[in-house]
């Protein structure tokens, strides 16, 4: 069968030819059509994260049919996701997947595959931290790196839930614009940005209730300064950096609270639950997904534009 392989540390991920697996007990045999590509799979692949063994089929989320399982008929179509790939399991790319049966979730017929793909690991972390935060209708909201996928969907989904107001900044001109048309209310530049508390405020059109927040860093210091007492800041990412002072003067003044969220360390269940509410808004026309599909023989290339933090959901086509 054809499948995507990463046969050294360093090196992207290629076609390959290898033999079917087979499914064992728990386990579900699925015909994959499309496979989102997530940053966290980079991150393994590149070494930043120790301990991978190669070669390994990369791919932690995919869709496709049911060949067997003993949950579901044969040819209902699933999404589904992998442990982590490279830490002793196969992943998703390759035409012929195992899958544990307890992450399977059946598909309405109105969202196609790739999209089904896409929504998956960042509508999750977008909608876990929206509940994790406690939103209500009316509140303020300010999505940090909203242009990147979990951004995306964080700024449709606070929008369809009521906010009052959804503050969307990020560095992608293009990507801001969209998100203006799409949930958004305002949107703010964070490359000509000098006093990000005051600017979230004023676009804000007050204190903030709640930040998502998949930086950390400079901005997301600067959005706490803008929280309304009882405030609270989701941290999902670390992408503009670690090391940082927290200003806890203003927290304590504001009582303000910063939570933290994994959707990798967040119970099945609970996943699972976020999936199929988001996958219904999307149904539903309330979110959109920005879809960049690519047959397996592109793997390389599309896998070099993972590594460029793309501001679209990029998928691997199998069928």
């Amino acid at each position: 069968m054809r499948a995507a392989q990463v046969k050294a540390i360093g090196a992207p991920p290629e076609p390959v030819e290898l033999a079917e697996p087979s499914a064992g007990e728990g386990e579900a045999l699925i015909a994959v059509s499309a496979v989102a590509l997530n940053p966290i799979e980079v991150r393994v692949a590149s070494g930043r994260m120790p301990g991978a063994v190669t070669p390994y089929v990369p791919g932690l989320e995919g869709v496709g049919t049911v060949i067997r399982s003993a949950l579901l008929p044969e040819g209902t179509r699933v999404r589904f996701e992998n442990d982590l790939p490279g830490f002793g399991k196969d992943g998703a790319i390759r035409e012929i997947a195992v899958a544990d049966e307890a992450t399977l979730v059946e598909l309405p017929s109105s969202i196609d595959d790739g999209t089904a793909a896409a929504a998956g690991v960042v509508g999750m972390t977008a909608e876990l931290a929206l509940r994790l935060a406690g939103m209500q209708g009316g509140e303020r909201v300010a999505v940090l790196g909203a242009t990147g996928g979990v951004g995306q969907m964080a700024v449709q989904l606070a929008a369809a839930r009521g906010a009052s107001s959804v503050v969307a900044l990020g560095r992608d001109r293009s990507g801001l614009d969209w998100l203006r048309s799409n949930g958004a209310t305002a949107v703010v530049d964070l490359t000509r940005a000098t006093d990000l508390p005051e600017t979230l405020l004023e676009a804000a059109g007050g204190p903030l209730d709640i930040v998502i927040d998949p930086l950390w860093g400079a901005p997301a210091m600067g959005a706490i300064g803008a929280l309304a007492g009882g405030g609270r800041l989701v941290n999902v990412g670390n992408t503009a950096g670690t090391d940082v002072e927290l200003p806890l003067q203003a927290m304590r003044k504001n009582r303000a609270a910063v939570f933290g969220l994994s959707s990798g360390w967040t119970p099945m269940p609970e996943k699972l639950d976020a999936y199929r509410f988001v996958i219904g808004q999307v149904a539903a026309g309330a979110v959109k997904v920005n879809v960049d599909s690519n047959p397996l023989e592109s793997i390389t290339s599309a896998w070099s534009r993972q590594e460029q933090f793309p501001h679209t959901k990029i998928v691997i086509t199998l069928r």
